[in-house]
């Protein structure tokens, strides 16, 4: 897609907008994750952020997590974009909370009351 700019529109250092800059390394990501409680060293390789998240949350389902987080991240970022809607952190978290949710009406019923535990602690 050409572009008049290719840098990340929502944080202030304006560094070119790759996947990893994104859902990783923008400050409205970090923040965002810090949103849901998670913490990581921004400054790793992708593959060793996805291994510090996966036993930061210590679950089954983490990969549905960061999935959806990072679905959130982009749905919030293409709504600034496209539809002038504010990026803020709390419309991201409740959009991440709401796809857990919906989720959590898929996935087998073993495993539903530890997932809805985890949406509680948020």
């Amino acid at each position: 897609m050409a572009l008049e700019s290719y840098h990340c529109e929502l944080c202030i250092r304006q560094k070119r907008e790759t996947t990893y800059h994104l859902f990783f390394r923008c400050n409205f990501a970090q923040a965002y994750w810090r949103s849901i409680g998670i913490t990581y060293m921004h400054t790793r390789p992708i593959l060793n952020i996805i291994e510090q998240l996966k036993g930061k949350l210590g679950t089954s389902f983490f990969m549905e997590i960061i999935i959806l987080m990072t679905w959130s991240i982009w749905t919030t970022r293409n709504n600034w974009m496209f539809n002038n809607i504010d990026p803020l952190s709390l419309s991201c978290k409740q959009n991440f909370v709401s796809k857990l949710k919906d989720l959590s009406l898929r996935i087998k019923s073993r495993h539903r009351p530890r997932l809805e535990d985890w949406i509680q602690s948020l």
